[in-house]
């Protein structure tokens, strides 16, 4: 006969964070070009660092800077803009919305994983 007086029913955690909306990822931006950055690489996934400007007149000239800053408030809420290089031009990089566990698997710049797991942490001591 089995004892129910010793079974734990516990919750299983969640591995992937719900697919947001760009009007979910847009509350954690602060500045237009934050907010310009995080639209045309939702919209856009694996848009080219050239394209930004050449093709939506995104004139900002390092879009480098502006997810750096960004990039903060989204791993503390599961999701991370990613870019990853590409023969296309020299300097070219392809960019991405992904959720941190995705970008982790893959082969991102190491100061990137950096970030993500110190922000990890800081999310957790919240």
């Amino acid at each position: 006969m089995l004892d129910n007086s010793k079974c734990v029913i516990t919750r299983k955690a969640q591995i992937t964070p719900p697919k947001p909306t760009l009007t979910h990822l847009l509350k954690y931006c602060r500045t237009p070009k934050e907010r310009e950055m995080m639209r045309l690489t939702f919209d856009n996934p694996g848009i080219l660092t050239h394209e930004f400007g050449d093709k939506f007149g995104c004139n900002s000239n390092n879009h480098h800077l502006v997810t750096r800053d960004l990039n903060p408030r989204l791993i503390r809420k599961g999701w991370v803009i990613t870019k990853y290089h590409t023969d296309y031009r020299q300097g070219s990089w392809r960019w991405y919305v992904e959720p941190v566990y995705l970008a982790l698997a893959n082969p991102i710049r190491k100061d990137l994983r950096r970030t993500i797991l110190k922000n990890m942490v800081s999310a957790n001591d919240e």
